[in-house]
Formats: C-alpha cells, structure tokens, sequence
C-alpha cells in the first residue's frame, strides 16, 4: 500500500511543482528566438517578430524596441556564447546588436526579469547589458554601427 501513495504524491508533487520551475523567460547563450519566438513573464512578452523586429511588449503596448521591422523578414535572435545578442537577417548579416560581445566564451543568460526589464548576465567580473525600460521612442544606436537601434544601457558591478 505504501508504495501506490508514494506514487500518487509523486505525481501530485511533480504535477505542481514542475511547471513553476521551468522557466520562459530566459535564453542561454548559443540559443536562438526564431521568427514569432519569443520569452515572456507574466504580462511581459520579448518577441523576435517575423519583420525583424525584436520588441518588449508589456500586454499589448510595446516598451522598447530595435526599430529594425522591415529591414527583412523572417531574422532570428542569437544570444552568443562571446556575450553579444545579435539579430541576423536570414542571410546571417547582424541587423542589430547589443554591442556586448568581444569577451571570452562563457556562459551567458538573457533574462526577462519581474521587473520588465530584460538583461545578460555573464561573468561576474564583467558588465551585464540591459534596455532601459522607458525608451521605446528612442533611436539612440548602439555604438553607431546600428543607426536604428533602441537605447541600451550597460550596469557594472562596483
């Protein structure tokens, strides 16, 4: 009898406890968004768009943005295994990038946090990348290569 009980409270644990560990707002470095792909939390949704364009919505107001839509179709997000987060056309030319990258590999994780905001972490010695949560209005680039890119913001640890 104990063991048809240790099966059902298996069950009933794997059952509840699992899906709250598993976790869609995260991409490892060496993964990809493909076209409509994307990570979310809560009412956050990071989407790499079928027009190229890589957007933060928060329901349905979008929160910051590339700016890329139209530059192709059909582009796929990479977070890298040298820390930059790059948007590729389907012919594999960088739309838009992050400007983070040229560090060893390593391990590196994009996060969607609970807090809208989306970063990379990486090694602890190193700056982590985020997007400022309020600029989707802002075409500032990413060191200039691309002229449309949304605001970024590079945090250290001090």
């Amino acid at each position: 009898m104990a063991k048809p009980s240790f099966l059902i409270l298996a069950t009933i644990f794997l059952g509840v406890i699992t899906p709250s560990c598993l976790s869609d707002n995260i991409l490892h470095s060496g993964k990809t968004l493909s076209p409509g792909e994307f990570l979310s939390y809560r009412s956050y949704v990071f989407i790499m768009q079928e027009d190229c364009n890589l957007v933060l919505y928060d329901v349905d107001k979008p929160i910051w943005a590339t700016n890329t839509g139209g530059l192709s179709s059909g582009c796929h997000l990479s977070m890298q295994s040298d820390g930059n987060l790059v948007v590729y056309s389907p012919q594999n030319r960088p739309i838009w990038a992050s400007d983070t990258g040229g560090q060893n590999d390593a391990n590196y994780v994009l996060i969607l946090q609970k807090d809208r905001n989306v970063v990379i972490y990486g090694p602890a010695t190193l700056g982590h990348w985020n997007l400022h949560r309020n600029c989707w209005n802002s075409r500032i680039s990413a060191c200039g290569k691309y002229p449309t890119a949304g605001m970024i913001k590079l945090v250290t640890n001090k």
